[in-house]
């Protein structure tokens, strides 16, 4: 048995309930995919990003025997395609993973072996959000919001972070992250003049120190531009997985 809540591909957000769509970046609309989902408008006529909630890319991601992958394809009968994301060739070998590009090795695996399931989901109206509300920086001009009182700003629902349980029944815990200078980092907050409040997640605190990272209650943060971000997206933890993988339903044989 699969996964019921395993997908991957382009999601529209409409009335709370995400449906597959096809969306070209910088697009005015999306389009409904046909999966036998009732839309709750026509397929044959495209729907303005502006009726979306959200319009989002699905990749997925686990761990693998202390390992990241992604999770490539899921099979009905609970088999999964991965693919090792931590650039490490020699660990994938030894761990049966077979080479099919020069960077990428895939393997199956039974879903029941993956642990730290997460939907890593590319907001694809971000672009269209930031440009909406924000003027590029100015040269010399500090930002210094991202952190309003103390406290994480929010701008229109931009970040998200908390327990999620109000899209398809789906239970996450949400953070939303991007890259800055390479460093990856949770997105703290977001000011109405651009500034954004970062939490540094990597590993390598004397570099995020040498690029301009501080302490603050006990982790390393900035505040930037909203436009030296890369990478905009959010982290949604799948507090459903486990409870799947450990139930009665999936023992051997049944």
């Amino acid at each position: 048995m699969s996964y019921p809540l395993y997908r991957r591909g382009t999601f529209a957000v409409l009335d709370g309930a995400s449906y597959p769509v096809t969306y070209a970046y910088g697009d005015n609309y999306v389009h409904f995919r046909d999966n036998g989902k009732p839309t709750p408008y026509p397929r044959s006529a495209p729907t303005p990003v502006e009726m979306c909630e959200r319009v989002f890319s699905v990749q997925v991601y686990a761990r693998y025997r202390g390992h990241g992958v992604l999770v490539d394809a899921v099979d009905e009968s609970g088999m999964a395609r991965i693919m090792e994301a931590e650039w490490d060739g020699e660990w994938a070998t030894v761990n049966g993973f077979l080479q099919e590009n020069k960077y990428e090795y895939y393997r199956t695996a039974d879903l029941r072996d993956l642990r730290d399931y997460y939907e890593k989901q590319t907001d694809l109206l971000f672009p269209r959000w930031r440009a909406a509300h924000f003027a590029r920086p100015i040269e010399g001009h500090a930002v210094i919001g991202g952190w309003a009182n103390g406290e994480p700003a929010i701008v229109q629902g931009r970040p998200r972070s908390g327990i999620l349980e109000n899209e398809d029944g789906r239970v996450a815990k949400v953070t939303t992250r991007a890259e800055y200078l390479g460093h990856p980092c949770e997105v703290m907050g977001i000011s109405g003049d651009g500034a954004v409040g970062l939490r540094f997640l990597g590993g390598d605190s004397e570099r995020a120190e040498a690029d301009g990272f501080a302490r603050r209650d006990g982790h390393w943060a900035k505040t930037v531009h909203i436009y030296d971000l890369a990478r905009y997206h959010e982290h949604h933890a799948d507090l459903l997985f486990d409870r799947w993988r450990e139930s009665s339903q999936l023992t051997p044989g049944t």
